[in-house]
């Protein structure tokens, strides 16, 4: 009886962190990582200049999200 209504508040409490992380950026910046890394994968794959640039300016469009994978990855370019 005692074991149970302890797990229970354990069980709830857990819930109530899980709830109140916000999903939303976590996947956003998970996605976000995402894209720099294959744009990284595909110009190193390719020597034309042409999505070299282009891989560049979404990189720097990017960089409004001020997350330090972008930062890093753009000053690398400059």
């Amino acid at each position: 009886m005692m074991n149970s209504l302890i797990l229970g508040a354990f069980k709830e409490a857990g819930l109530a962190l899980i709830g109140r992380l916000a999903f939303r950026v976590l996947a956003e910046r998970f996605f976000t990582r995402l894209i720099i890394y294959s744009l990284d994968k595909l110009v190193s794959y390719t020597s034309n200049t042409m999505i070299e640039e282009t891989a560049h300016d979404i990189k720097l469009q990017l960089k409004g999200k001020k997350l330090k994978v972008i930062d890093d990855s753009v000053s690398n370019k400059l």
